[in-house]
This record gives C-alpha cells, sequence and structure tokens, in this order.
C-alpha cells in the first residue's frame, strides 16, 4: 500500500510538471528588456513610429562629443607596438 502511494505521488508529481501554465517570470519574460530600450532612446514616440526619411545631420556638440571621447581612448604607437607579456601562475621570485 505504501508503494502504490509512493508511486501514485510521482505520477502526480510528474503529470503537474507538464503542465502547459506559465510561471509569472515566464509571462513577463521580454518586458523588461523592451522597457529599457525604450527609456534610453532618445525620443522614445519615434521608437514606435520611426521616420523613414534618411538622416542628414547630426547635433554639432555631440558629434565632438563623440570624436572626442574616440581620440582619448586610442591606445599609442609606442604603447602598442611593445610585446605583450603574459603570465601564468607563481612566477617563483621568492
Amino acid at each position: 500500500m505504501n508503494k502504490q502511494i509512493i508511486i501514485l505521488s510521482a505520477a502526480l508529481a510528474t503529470l503537474a510538471a507538464c503542465t502547459n501554465s506559465k510561471t509569472a517570470t515566464e509571462a513577463d519574460f521580454g518586458n523588461s528588456k523592451a522597457s529599457l530600450i525604450q527609456a534610453q532612446a532618445a525620443d522614445p514616440a519615434r521608437s514606435s513610429n520611426p521616420s523613414t526619411e534618411p538622416v542628414t545631420g547630426v547635433d554639432p556638440d555631440y558629434a565632438n562629443n563623440v570624436i572626442g571621447a574616440m581620440r582619448e581612448n586610442v591606445s599609442k604607437p609606442e604603447k602598442v607596438g611593445q610585446p605583450l607579456e603574459i603570465r601564468v601562475g607563481d612566477d617563483g621570485g621568492d
């Protein structure tokens, strides 16, 4: 009798695991990512209704800031020419 109850419980648990209902996390999956993308848009209304016109210009202050940041983060030629040194483990210098 005890064995039958265990087998029946295991069968019911297996059957319950196969249900097609979504959990709260699964039902909301992807909405967080979509809301973050929407929040980082400069003009959120335009994201849902984009223009078909080609881009013909850019804000000059923004462009100067982007170009300045790109120029600052470029590696210097004398640093790039140096060989790479990769150390693995203890070098036993003691």
